[in-house]
């Protein structure tokens, strides 16, 4: 079997059969081995076309999931702004507190030594 033969099976029945009636062919030496390296190189290179397609998918994924991860670290951020001016606030409130107690106790000890309990 020439490789136009070879060919021609590959086109008619497809490259699947082929690989699968390859090692008969070797065996019997229908084929030499050079054209089955042809065949074999011809497999790898659909293979490798296949791979390429999944590698453009995969990139894509990939480029959704950075941008979708870019997208919830601008919301993180956000949130966090948000929780640090409310910390911010609440710790000047506690100060204000905590200095108006302070003069209130003060005040009230004053008090209590001006008018100690009868």
């Amino acid at each position: 079997m020439d490789l136009s033969e070879l060919l021609g099976l590959l086109s008619s029945k497809g490259l699947d059969y082929v690989l699968s009636q390859l090692p008969n062919l070797l065996s019997s030496k229908a084929v030499s081995r050079e054209d089955a390296e042809l065949i074999l190189l011809y497999s790898m290179t659909d293979n490798i076309k296949l791979l390429r397609e999944d590698i453009k998918v995969l990139r894509e994924d990939v480029k959704a999931l950075n941008s979708r991860i870019n997208e919830m670290h601008r919301d993180l951020a956000s949130k966090l702004d948000f929780i640090i001016n409310q910390l911010q606030v609440l710790n000047s409130n506690i100060s204000a507190t905590y200095e108006l107690t302070s003069k209130v106790m003060a005040k009230l000890m004053e008090l209590s030594t001006r008018y100690p309990p009868t």
